[in-house]
């Protein structure tokens, strides 16, 4: 059973919140079906009906909600509170669990399933308004977007994580799909890596003069030759820009830049 999530959960196609949802209506659909036919389900000529109904939903719970509450659990939240924020979701979940275990005390059987059909159907309404699509999102670009938002500058960010294909349909509500823009987010994405090989660059002129601390571990070699002979072209500062041919802006990063985006 666990290989179908597997094949689907990753398709741009289906993903996880198609996944989440249509396990949720069908869970809806399943119970409903013998709430309101409860005495024909339960007799001798409707058993084997009951018990198909019975194994689908097993299924679809399994293919659906139960699969992808948790690995989308850890992917939505930022790093610094993302074990933190896991942990309160899933003793979410086990409350509701714990809830349900005690109510089921107090009702009847058919009681039961005019009950539980409804939290199916309040799954998929939650899960279509309220949560973001991260199928085929890189991890380090969704937190990139946190950063910003960590700083205050939300609109500032214009990368794919606000594509409105990976938002939910309340931040499409709110707006933040209009920030996404693949010309601004590239350029941003070239400064950001110029900031950074700047900093090492600034790191390895303190280690040759001395300046530095010997506990501190800097991997300052992911910079290839072709990114750093770019970045010292056209630098800013004249320090790292040991001559004055300049490369046309926009130019001569794309592969990279593509490449780390993927």
């Amino acid at each position: 059973m666990l290989s179908q999530p597997a094949f689907l959960i990753d398709n741009k196609l289906y993903g996880r919140k198609k996944m989440q949802m249509v396990g949720f209506m069908m869970d809806f659909i399943l119970f409903i079906i013998p709430a309101f036919k409860f005495e024909y389900y339960t007799s001798k000529a409707g058993i084997k009906g009951f018990q198909a109904m019975y194994f689908l939903s097993s299924f679809f719970n399994q293919f659906g909600p139960n699969c992808v509450t948790f690995l989308v659990a850890a992917e939505v939240y930022p790093t610094p509170i993302r074990a933190t924020a896991h942990g309160f979701s899933a003793a979410c979940g086990k409350l509701g669990a714990l809830l349900a275990a005690v109510m089921y005390n107090y009702i009847t059987v058919r009681q039961k399933f005019y009950v539980v059909p409804w939290f199916g159907l309040g799954g998929v309404l939650v899960t279509l308004f309220f949560l973001p699509d991260t199928t085929g999102l890189d991890l380090k670009e969704q937190e990139r977007r946190w950063q910003y938002i960590r700083a205050g500058r939300e609109s500032d960010y214009h990368g794919v994580a606000v594509h409105p294909k990976h938002l939910s349909l309340w931040e499409r509500f709110r707006g933040v799909g209009k920030h996404y823009n693949a010309d601004l987010d590239y350029q941003q994405k070239i400064e950001e890596m110029r900031a950074d090989w700047e900093s090492s660059q600034a790191r390895r002129a303190d280690e040759k003069a001395g300046h530095y601390d010997d506990d501190d571990v800097h991997d300052d070699g992911i910079w290839s030759s072709d990114v750093s002979t770019y970045f010292e072209k056209t630098s800013r500062s004249p320090m790292m820009r040991p001559n004055e041919k300049q490369v046309p802006e926009g130019e001569g990063l794309n592969g990279y830049v593509n490449d780390k985006a993927e």
